[in-house]
C-alpha cells in the first residue's frame, strides 16, 4: 500500500494526528506526493515547512501541476537564512525555535481555508528537533497534538526514518493515532 493510500485511510478512519516515517532517499518526492494527493481529493491544507524555504515548495508543486488554491504555508527557514518572503499565503515565523509562533499562526491560517476538510502538515519533526530541545520539542507536540484534536484537524507530522531518534520515536508514537510507514514502498 502506497504512503497516500494510508494517509487517505488513516483520514477515513476518522484519526486525528499521524506520524508518515518516509526514507530519507525519497523524502521529497513522497512529501509532496501526499501533499498533491490530498490537495486533489478536495482537502485544503496547512504545510509547515521545516526543513526548506515554503518558496521551493510551492515551485515544486506548480511542476506537479497540483492545485495551490486552498494550500497555506508557515515558514519557518526563509527569514532565519534570507528566503523570499513576498507570498501572500505564506506566513513566515521569524525563528524555528518560536514554535509557540507556529501553533498560533496555523490557528489564523484555518480561517482562510475554503474547503469543509483540511490538513496541516509538518514536513518534518527531524527539522525541528535541530532548534529546540527534546524536552521543549516534546512539551509543543503534546500542546500541537491535543489543539488538533479538539479543532478536529487531520494532522501529519512527516519523519525521515534514518534520522529520528529513539526518544522522538518514543513521542511520536505516543501522540499519534497511527504511524504510517508505507507498505510496499513507493509513492
Amino acid at each position: 500500500m502506497s504512503y497516500q493510500s494510508e494517509v487517505r485511510d488513516s483520514i477515513k478512519a476518522g484519526d486525528s494526528l499521524a506520524t508518515v516515517v518516509v526514507p530519507a532517499n525519497n523524502y521529497r518526492e513522497l512529501t509532496l506526493d501526499i501533499v498533491a494527493k490530498l490537495l486533489g481529493s478536495k482537502l485544503g491544507g496547512i504545510y509547515v515547512t521545516t526543513s526548506r524555504p515554503s518558496t521551493h515548495v510551492v515551485k515544486e508543486m506548480k511542476a506537479r501541476k497540483a492545485s495551490l488554491n486552498d494550500l497555506y504555508f508557515v515558514d519557518m527557514i526563509s527569514l532565519t537564512v534570507g528566503g523570499e518572503t513576498g507570498d501572500p499565503r505564506t506566513v513566515f515565523i521569524d525563528s524555528p525555535t518560536m514554535l509557540e509562533s507556529v501553533l498560533l499562526n496555523i490557528g489564523l491560517l484555518e480561517r482562510r481555508i475554503k474547503a469543509k476538510r483540511h490538513f496541516v502538515m509538518f514536513d518534518s519533526v527531524n527539522g525541528l528537533s535541530i532548534y529546540s530541545e527534546m524536552r521543549v520539542l516534546k512539551e509543543f507536540m503534546n500542546v500541537l497534538a491535543n489543539t488538533m484534536r479538539l479543532r478536529r484537524t487531520y494532522t501529519m507530522m512527516l519523519t525521515v526514518d534514518e534520522q529520528t531518534p529513539p526518544e522522538l520515536e518514543a513521542v511520536l508514537v505516543t501522540l499519534s493515532d497511527c504511524m504510517i510507514r508505507g507498505g510496499t514502498g513507493d509513492g
